[in-house]
């Protein structure tokens, strides 16, 4: 039996993949924009976002590293252009989903992470930030900034938008 070419076995190898399969592989590469996965002899692309839900603050290769093992989702598969994305965090527990079943309503302190012109964004879980509309902020004197990053508030979570993966937030006290 002759060999089969490279080509002809990833394209064979690529028709087998499917969207929402879930494949073991190892880290071939990593950079600071994306990974590659090999998935025994085709390397899929693991884009940053995909890797965890947890914001990046850390280089991806203090994440991950080359010959690490890996179980990854399928996210899309283009045979025609020899193409394949994968996703880590599809296999993770949504921490805002979580969030959202269970922080509704309640009053909780948070952490400021951000000032800006429309609100003071709050770190109100470990992978979750809500923001407090300028408007439910108190009134200033003069030019003094009344929050700063790294002020703790206590906040109330009035509202949760999961589709555009938003929280509205309203000040309860300012700790």
């Amino acid at each position: 039996m002759a060999d089969v070419p490279a080509s002809e076995a990833r394209q064979a190898l690529l028709r087998t993949l499917e969207k929402g399969q879930v494949r073991r592989g190892t880290v071939s590469s990593v950079s600071d924009v994306d990974t590659l996965v090999d998935l025994g002899g085709i390397h899929g692309l693991l884009r940053t976002p995909e890797v965890s839900w947890q914001r990046r603050e850390v280089p991806l290769d203090q994440v991950l590293r080359v010959g690490q093992d890996v179980t990854v989702t399928v996210l899309d598969v283009d045979a025609d252009r020899d193409w394949l994305t994968v996703s880590l965090k599809s296999l993770q527990d949504d921490p805002f989903r979580e969030f959202a079943r269970t922080h509704l309503g309640h009053v909780i302190p948070g952490r400021v992470t951000k000032v800006a012109s429309i609100g003071v964004f709050v770190r109100v879980h470990e992978h979750v930030e809500g923001l407090l509309p300028a408007s439910e902020l108190p009134e200033r004197e003069g030019d003094e900034q009344p929050l700063a990053v790294g002020d703790v508030l206590v906040v109330e979570v009035a509202d949760i938008n999961l589709d555009r993966r938003r929280v509205k937030l309203l000040l309860r006290d300012m700790g």
